[in-house]
């Protein structure tokens, strides 16, 4: 069945079924959708999760549940699968309908399918998945729409801002969503228990580091590991918070990715400068590094939330460094 967000939300607040699909175009989107999953799976004894990140050669044998050892205590796993610019292929297609007609109880499967064309959402795969499970599409988030998402965001987050403030902040990140979180997560440190007005929002923005998230990624695309950790760290001491910092490094990585697997920047968004950097790292790294790289991305994920015990930050500045 398709849920919108609230219905989702609520739905999943206790109690949660076997399958979730969740379409949209930012990582931060589905990012919040399945943390939300996954906090009510823990309560419900989900205590392990693997993350397939998909390509075109990927063995999706890991679906066949007769390849799972047998486990006396009924062991709970969750399985995600992340599909990034690209659908899951006719041999995914197939595992995932083979899947849904014999779903395993003691797994949770969640599928995040992240800038897929339109046409995926009513794809044969994806009606399976919704037949028996839950889909989540998110719209993408324009401009004239930040100010609702910044209102939504700043009360997920506990923080009162008033009208003219959520315009201001909207106006200077310009759509960006990582930006807006990063400024967001500050104000809900500095102004815990006060409504933010337009004099606080303009200082508090004026007053911004030297770095942010910008500089962070485009530090980390061009290679330069002293000033990317640099960034890291002011960032940390200014309580943004792990997921904020990994959001940003796995998509620069998921965009040299596509370059690396297209040949080409032409599909990615972003202005000239931002691209001619893409191309220009792309060719200087291997395709073997950067699934090295994703597969990274996926295991600080889940010490992020809590499901192994990897230090997420010692973990985020090991991925700057051998990237």
């Amino acid at each position: 069945m398709k849920l919108n967000r609230d219905i989702f939300f609520r739905a999943t607040e206790n109690e949660i079924q076997s399958i979730y699909t969740f379409f949209a175009d930012e990582s931060i989107q589905i990012t919040e959708l399945s943390d939300h999953v996954i906090k009510t799976a823990k309560k419900n004894g989900f205590e392990e999760k693997q993350t397939f990140i998909i390509s075109k050669d990927t063995d999706w044998s890991f679906l066949e549940t007769r390849n799972e050892n047998f486990d006396l205590f009924g062991s709970k796993k969750i399985i995600e699968i992340k599909l990034i610019g690209i659908g899951p292929g006719n041999k995914g297609s197939k595992a995932i309908k083979e899947y849904c007609a014999n779903p395993d109880e003691n797994k949770l499967l969640i599928i995040s399918a992240e800038r897929l064309e339109k046409k995926a959402q009513t794809s044969v795969w994806a009606k399976s998945l919704e037949d028996i499970g839950t889909t989540v599409i998110e719209s993408p988030i324009h401009i004239s729409s930040m100010p609702k998402w910044i209102s939504k965001k700043a009360s997920d987050l506990e923080i009162e801002i008033d009208q003219n403030a959520i315009n201001l902040l909207s106006e200077k990140t310009e759509g960006n969503l990582l930006a807006t979180t990063q400024e967001l997560m500050k104000l809900s440190l500095l102004f815990p228990s006060q409504i933010i007005d337009f004099p606080m929002m303009e200082k508090s923005i004026s007053n911004s580091s030297s770095y942010g998230i910008f500089d962070l990624s485009n530090a980390f695309v061009v290679g330069d590991k002293k000033k990317t950790i640099k960034i890291i760290e002011l960032l940390k001491s200014e309580g943004t918070q792990p997921p904020l910092i990994l959001w940003a490094l796995s998509k620069e990585i998921y965009n040299l990715y596509k370059v690396v697997e297209e040949g080409s920047s032409k599909n990615i968004w972003g202005p000239r400068h931002y691209l001619d950097l893409l191309s220009q790292r792309a060719k200087r790294i291997s395709r073997s590094k950067i699934k090295s790289a994703l597969q990274d991305i996926a295991e600080i994920d889940t010490a992020i939330k809590g499901l192994s015990k990897d230090n997420p930050w010692q973990s985020i500045r090991e991925l700057a460094l051998n990237f």
